[in-house]
């Protein structure tokens, strides 16, 4: 809270032991709000994997060209390496010093933020692999691209206009 009124105030960065939400300090409940987070996105994350885990033993899967194959394989690299990444911050929380509560938060919304970087990307390459295969490399090229612009925008325009105050309340 600012000292001369009772608004919030954005510092930019984490304040040590700031009373957030139900008399927590600040960087508890924001952890735990990015562990909740979290919870929401893995699941789409699992059924990405588990999809791609899976492909391989379709009938038609031996039908993708060369260059269909590495498309599925990168695809299916970076939703192991997003699986890892999102997973990181639980395993941080526990393993990382309990005194270091700040630091450790930095660490878990760059995680986070990186692991939804190779989510979107990898959501792409998966896009792009099925819809070339399906409609051709003009569609899946297309809505690739598509789907760059609008990964971007709301995952990341969006929220950073948000926080630079840009688009208002």
């Amino acid at each position: 809270m600012d000292e001369k009124s009772d608004a919030p105030r954005h510092t930019g960065g984490l304040a040590e032991d700031r009373a957030g939400s139900h008399g927590e300090p600040e960087e508890r409940q924001r952890y735990r709000e990015l562990l909740e987070e979290l919870r929401t996105v893995l699941p789409g994350v699992q059924v990405l994997f588990a999809f791609l885990l899976t492909a391989p033993f379709s009938q038609r899967f031996n039908e993708l060209d060369e260059f269909g194959r590495d498309l599925y394989a990168l695809a299916l690299i970076g939703t192991a390496l997003c699986a890892v990444i999102l997973l990181s911050p639980a395993s941080y929380h526990r393993i990382a010093p309990r005194r270091a509560r700040a630091g450790r938060l930095r660490t878990a919304i760059r995680l986070m933020v990186t692991g939804m970087l190779v989510l979107g990307a990898t959501i792409v390459i998966a896009v792009l692999t099925v819809l070339r295969f399906i409609f051709g490399p003009g569609v899946g090229a297309a809505v690739a691209a598509g789907l760059i612009v609008v990964i971007l925008l709301l995952w990341y325009v969006v929220p950073l206009l948000r926080r630079l105050n840009v688009l208002g309340e």
